[in-house]
C-alpha cells in the first residue's frame, strides 16, 4: 500500500488520557462471578473442530477415528496454541502462555467468519467501535513503542522478527504481524530528532472486524507491544 494512502497517525497531545474500560469490564466478571472463558469454551464444546479449521486457518490434528477427538493448532504471533477437543483444554508455550492470548484465541475460533484479510490498512479509530478505546490504545500501545524503539528505530525490527513480524515500508521502520492467521496487525514508527518526538501507529487490516471487535482488537495489540518487549 503506497505511504501517502496510509491513515494519519493521532498526534499524542489528541489523545487525552481517559479511563480504561477494561477495569469496569473486568469488575463486571468478578461481581457476577462468571469467567470470560465460559461463553467461548461452552461454544467450541458444540463445534465441529474441522470446521472451525476450515474458516480460520488453524491445523485440525485428529487423534485415533473417532469424530471430532484431536487438537486444534492456532498460528498465534510466530508460534502455536493448541486446543484439545473435544474436553477444550488450552496449551501454549511459555511466551505465548498468557491469559489474554489463550482467551482472544478462543474467541477468535467462536467469532471468525473466515473473511479473509483485505490487504488495506486502518486505524484503530476507523473500527466500528474503536473511537470509544482510541485513547487507550495511544496511551498502551502506541505510546509505549514510540518510547521503547524511537531513539533505535532499528531494534523494533529486530525484536519484531523475534514473534514473526515481518518489515514493511512505512515510516522510519514498521513491522505486521499476524496476530492469528486473518488478523494482520501493522506498527510504524517514526524516530525522534532534533525537532520532533518519536511517535507510533498500530494499524489494523481492515477486514480485522470480522474475526474480533475493537476491544479485543485492542487487547491483541497490547500483547503484541508485551512480547516485543516495549513493556
Amino acid at each position: 500500500m503506497p505511504l501517502d494512502t496510509l491513515p494519519k497517525p493521532t498526534p499524542h497531545y489528541a489523545t487525552a488520557p481517559g479511563r480504561d474500560p477494561t477495569h469496569a469490564k473486568q469488575a463486571v466478571v468478578k461481581m457476577k462471578g462468571v469467567s470470560p472463558f465460559d461463553e467461548p469454551l461452552d461454544k467450541l464444546r458444540d463445534s465441529d473442530p474441522e470446521e472451525i479449521a476450515s474458516r480460520t486457518g488453524a491445523t485440525w490434528v485428529p487423534v485415533g477415528e473417532g469424530p471430532g477427538v484431536g487438537t486444534l493448532l492456532v498460528p498465534v504471533l510466530g508460534g502455536e496454541i493448541s486446543i484439545t477437543f473435544p474436553g477444550i483444554s488450552v496449551e501454549a508455550a511459555p511466551e505465548l502462555d498468557s491469559f489474554t492470548l489463550k482467551l482472544l484465541t478462543l474467541l477468535y475460533l467462536c467469532n471468525s467468519d473466515g473473511t479473509p484479510p483485505s490487504g488495506s490498512w486502518v486505524a484503530y479509530r476507523d473500527l466500528p467501535g474503536g473511537r470509544f478505546y482510541e485513547p487507550v490504545v495511544a496511551r498502551t500501545v502506541e505510546a509505549p513503542l514510540a518510547r521503547a524503539f524511537g531513539s533505535g528505530t532499528g531494534n523494533l525490527i529486530t525484536s519484531a522478527k523475534t514473534i514473526g513480524g515481518t518489515v514493511e515500508r512505512y515510516g522510519d521502520a514498521a513491522c505486521s504481524f499476524a496476530l492469528f492467521p486473518l488478523v494482520p496487525v501493522c506498527f510504524i514508527l517514526w524516530g525522534s530528532d532534533d525537532e520532533f518526538e518519536a511517535r507510533a501507529q498500530v494499524l489494523f487490516d481492515s477486514n480485522c472486524e470480522h474475526h474480533l471487535d475493537a476491544f479485543n482488537l485492542r487487547m491483541g495489540a497490547q500483547e503484541i507491544v508485551r512480547l516485543i518487549g516495549a513493556i
